[in-house]
């Protein structure tokens, strides 16, 4: 191991200022068991409250003060929430879109749309980075601080990407001496970026990347390893990118020390709700998703950490709510989870991803994991087509069952978020369309919803498909040369009718019935779980009618995106079902909804799976 180091560890801007990091609170549990001295710092939080200062001066700590205070008002904290949104719309950007709003932080390079080149030129014009005085006053002043011998930044969101580069490059140019690594999940899904020429000159930031799980390699490289010998790092050979394959004999996740977190940063929430993860990936191999590709498993088995150690965790952290980020943490693994808690006497609660499984139907089965701790599942229902979801690789989706699964799980006071998705190749616009009246039909049983257009996500199965021209409905068009996005959009749609516009307008109205849902008001005024958690299901719904009561309603989508959407789902319907139907209005449109879902339920059909 040599001499102990000190490592500086930085999460940038931009990224979900709710939630903590998990991939280097472990990574500093790891070091620090080696012997290290870690510094961490959470640029995510306090890179925004910095930006967000300066414009707005002593209004912006006020509301800081709401947002972690445990006995603000739901007035308070929608006034609190409403100023950090025109303050962060006030705040003089040229050459980027920021935003805080909602449940986001926005950030969009107007100049950085994935191509090397933009990067390397954003990098030329650092200056006028919007957080870019904030790390020269700032986070540079506590990296020379704790004089470390190693600096580690993670992007494992897309919006950090340029954050994290001109970070790095700006430590490159201050401390040129240290070792300066980059990670995070995000390198994992740009693979073919590695290859490009104009890749090389960016080690001129940098040491090397970390591509792969972090545990191994960041140690090894810490610890004064040559790059060219570390699996799972990307490095610079002379004028050659070199990239070392994954290890061949991945961590075991029972070995993984507790996360330890910097708790001199406070996330925008009252209390201490840590991320925890107990699960190296994700078991299932839905066809969109990448989300696991930085595992050294992914798409493969799991390692699994046992419900034991996740006991232990959890109790050794001193929490008592916590946020699962495992892609799926099935009912067995919380319900055994919460065996271990009572064993030890430590009481905790948590959310989680959880497929929409036919063990659902069981309303003992939801009871058992409230009694558990669960308190809040996400959903990725997707699509009411069982057609489409056979074909994206969830087969035990079964739409026919789920409003029965919504208000199994509201019923035993369980919150959920759900996922949908339009847009998949061979998903027609009707098809699409029947979830505006699922929505106000179940909605009760809902507390969030997102829905977002069909993305072709680098490294998912769906993009190699595509790639090799088998992906049905679908074609990949022009060059490749945003090899820097997380998605691969340049397509067309090729069945069915679909278009990309189409598309955007069906979406359009999903956003319509998102703001028209009974908690938008009050989810977008106490965001994320990591605070509603702190309410049960009942005061939440007092809480939205104390703000419909005393705050204006949120704004609707704009006129011209709402009359677009109508007019190209019309033009869908007419040539999918040659139904000529006058769609001049939001409510034509659900209406519309609601025929075409009685005529499914009056339409022969066989049993849905699980129906009793």
């Amino acid at each position: 191991m040599g001499d102990p180091k000190t490592i500086f560890l930085s999460y940038p801007p931009a990224s979900s200022i709710w939630h903590l990091p998990m991939g280097i609170a472990f990574l500093a549990s790891i070091l620090e068991r080696r012997g290290h001295r870690v510094v961490q710092h959470y640029g995510h939080i306090d890179g925004v409250e910095h930006v967000l200062r300066r414009q707005g001066g002593s209004q912006v700590d006020q509301a800081l003060r709401i947002v972690r205070d445990p006995s603000a008002s739901v007035l308070q904290r929608h006034d609190a929430r409403t100023l950090f949104e025109d303050v962060s719309a006030a705040v003089p950007t040229s050459a980027e879109v920021f935003a805080v709003e909602r449940n986001n932080v926005r950030y969009d390079s107007r100049t950085c749309k994935g191509r090397i080149s933009e990067l390397r030129t954003v990098l030329r014009l650092r200056d006028e980075h919007v957080f870019h005085d904030y790390f020269a006053e700032v986070e540079l002043e506590r990296i020379r601080a704790a004089a470390p011998d190693v600096v580690g930044i993670s992007v494992s969101d897309e919006r950090q990407l340029v954050a994290g580069c001109v970070l790095a490059s700006l430590v490159r140019e201050a401390m040129p001496g240290i070792r300066l690594l980059i990670g995070g999940n995000y390198w994992a899904r740009t693979m073919t970026a590695y290859h490009d020429p104009e890749f090389v000159p960016l080690f001129d930031h940098w040491d090397a990347i970390v591509y792969a799980e972090g545990f191994e390699p960041m140690v090894a490289l810490a610890e004064g390893a040559d790059p060219g010998s570390v699996p799972g790092v990307v490095w610079r050979d002379g004028d050659t990118v070199r990239v070392n394959p994954r290890t061949t004999a991945p961590v075991d996740y029972e070995t993984l020390p507790t996360p330890v977190f910097d708790r001199g940063i406070r996330q925008w929430s009252p209390d201490f709700v840590p991320p925890l993860y107990s699960m190296s990936n994700c078991p299932m191999r839905c066809r969109f998703c990448s989300i696991a590709a930085g595992s050294d498993t992914f798409l493969h088995k799991p390692r699994v950490m046992s419900e034991r150690r996740v006991a232990e965790h959890i109790a050794a952290l001193g929490t008592d709510r916590v946020d699962f980020v495992d892609e799926y943490l099935t009912v067995p693994r919380q319900l055994k989870i919460g065996r271990e808690l009572a064993r030890i006497g430590h009481r905790a609660t948590w959310q989680c991803y959880l497929t929409a499984g036919d063990q659902l139907l069981n309303p003992d089965t939801c009871h058992r994991l409230a009694e558990a701790g669960c308190r809040a599942v996400q959903l990725g229902l997707e699509s009411l087509d069982p057609d489409v979801l056979r074909q994206e690789a969830k087969p035990w989706n079964h739409p026919a069952n789920y409003g029965r699964i919504l208000r199994n799980l509201s019923e035993a006071g369980i919150q959920v978020h759900v996922f949908i998705i339009v847009g998949v190749p061979g998903e027609q616009i009707n098809r699409s369309l029947r979830w505006l009246s699922f929505l106000e039909e179940y909605g009760e049983h809902i507390l969030t919803i997102k829905s977002g257009r069909y993305r072709l996500t680098r490294q998912a199965p769906d993009e190699g498909l595509a790639g090799l021209g088998r992906l049905s409905g679908l074609h990949v068009t022009g060059t490749d040369d945003q090899l820097l996005n997380l998605n691969r959009d340049q397509f067309r749609y090729t069945t069915d009718g679909l278009s990309r516009k189409r598309v955007e307008a069906i979406r359009d109205l999903l956003e319509e019935a998102c703001r028209r849902h009974w908690a938008y008001q009050v989810t977008s005024t106490i965001p994320w779980w990591i605070n509603r958690g702190r309410y049960t299901l009942p005061q939440l719904r007092d809480a939205a009618e104390v703000l419909g009561a005393h705050r204006p309603p949120e704004p609707s989508i704009s006129d011209g995106h709402l009359k677009r959407g109508l007019a190209k789902v019309g033009t869908a319907l007419h040539e999918e079902l040659a139904l000529r139907v006058p769609l001049g209005t939001y409510e034509d449109a659900r209406d519309v909804s609601a025929r075409l879902r009685a005529e499914d339920e009056l339409a022969p059909a066989a049993p849905a799976a699980g129906a009793s």
